[in-house]
């Protein structure tokens, strides 16, 4: 039973450790419309077909903005390669469990701009997906 209650908190726990002054590493700010999501850092369908559970836990997840977790999995679709960077970056922040660096959220921020750049002419990005705080 103990794991079911820590189960239903996991992004509770993860928001108390990687949103920072109501900004997710990706610099999308948490709002009523623009609520904090869970994102498997380790595909779902990857981890069915090895064979592992597919819980929301600690160790395999991050919490982002909806907005952050709907431009991550645009980004992924569009450009596996800057999707594969950004989320190397989460993997080391949450394998070390702790708080993101001002240094690795600007590089996160670099990768945003340079997919942004890529796809500026064939893809309109979502204005929304534009909208971004900086950390200092």
């Amino acid at each position: 039973m103990k794991y079911k209650l820590i189960r239903k908190n996991v992004k509770e726990l993860l928001s108390d450790i990687y949103i920072i002054n109501g900004i997710d590493v990706m610099g999308f700010e948490v709002t009523p419309t623009n609520i904090i999501t869970y994102h498997h850092l380790i595909k779902v369908e990857d981890l069915k077909m090895l064979g592992f559970p597919t819980d929301k836990t600690m160790e395999n997840g991050i919490v982002l903005t909806r907005n952050a977790h709907s431009y991550l999995h645009m980004i992924e679709e569009t450009d596996p390669e800057i999707f594969y960077h950004i989320n190397q970056i989460l993997f080391l922040i949450t394998k070390e469990k702790r708080l993101s660096t001002i240094k690795e959220r600007n590089l996160i921020q670099i990768f945003l701009e340079a997919f942004e750049y890529r796809v500026q002419d064939y893809l309109k990005v979502p204005s929304k997906y534009l909208r971004r705080t900086k950390m200092s």
